[in-house]
């Protein structure tokens, strides 16, 4: 078995596109990704693998959406050598007029998830709140 020389090892950037499981609506859109201002085909969410020269690079995501046109946006200056492998992780916001996380994988966070949830449990105390006052009288 030989080995790959240096002249064979490929530069590559590996995305992995992520939304929040509440947030089911992303899944009827496919995130958007421009790398140095130009777009990137991708498939849609999940894990994609570039290839990539060495350098210095400027990486933009976001998902169409009806308002905002570009819900999550989120960028990342990022450098890579020759033969290196970098990896990053795009997070949609919960709320789309939230900014979206690109980064370190593992790392990202939804965000606006906060901000939901007490939402929806103040909408359930509000709605326990009206049954118990139509129970008593």
């Amino acid at each position: 078995m030989s080995k790959a020389g240096p002249a064979e090892r490929r530069t590559t950037l590996t995305i992995t596109l992520r939304h929040p499981a509440a947030t089911f609506l992303y899944g009827a859109t496919k995130p958007r990704v421009k790398l140095d201002g130009e777009d990137v085909a991708i498939g849609g969410w999940g894990r994609h693998t570039i290839a990539v020269s060495p350098g210095q690079h400027r990486m933009e995501v976001w998902v169409p959406y009806v308002l905002p046109r570009k819900a999550g946006r989120a960028s990342r200056e990022f450098g890579i050598d020759e033969g290196a492998d970098v990896a990053l992780e795009y997070m949609a916001p919960t709320i789309t007029l939230a900014r979206g996380a690109l980064g370190a994988p593992g790392e990202q966070k939804s965000t606006g998830y906060s901000a939901v949830m007490i939402l929806n449990v103040v909408a359930v105390l509000v709605v326990l709140g009206v049954c118990a006052a139509l129970a008593l009288s």
